[in-house]
């Protein structure tokens, strides 16, 4: 099953449910999304977690540089194989 497929029957499957399991799905969701940045979050300063929201829209923007080329870029300055 690909993500689109995926997340279909997730729509479908919620679109079901009643008022009372949805606020639940709801605030799972919300838990688990907060949980992937909270953690570190919670250890920047103000301005850290401004450059963090910023460097992640440039990489959605695509303005980011691949990791490859950054690894190939650097093995090549320090002659590394």
């Amino acid at each position: 099953m690909n993500t689109s497929e995926l997340k279909l029957t997730i729509i479908r499957q919620v679109d079901s449910l009643e008022e009372n399991v949805l606020i639940e799905v709801l605030d799972y969701i919300q838990r688990k999304v907060n949980y992937q940045y909270s953690s570190v979050a919670n250890t920047l300063s103000v301005e850290q977690q401004q450059a963090l929201l910023q460097a992640r829209q440039s990489i959605q923007d695509g303005k980011g540089i691949p990791h490859q080329e950054i690894v190939s870029k650097y093995k090549k300055m320090y002659d590394i194989s």
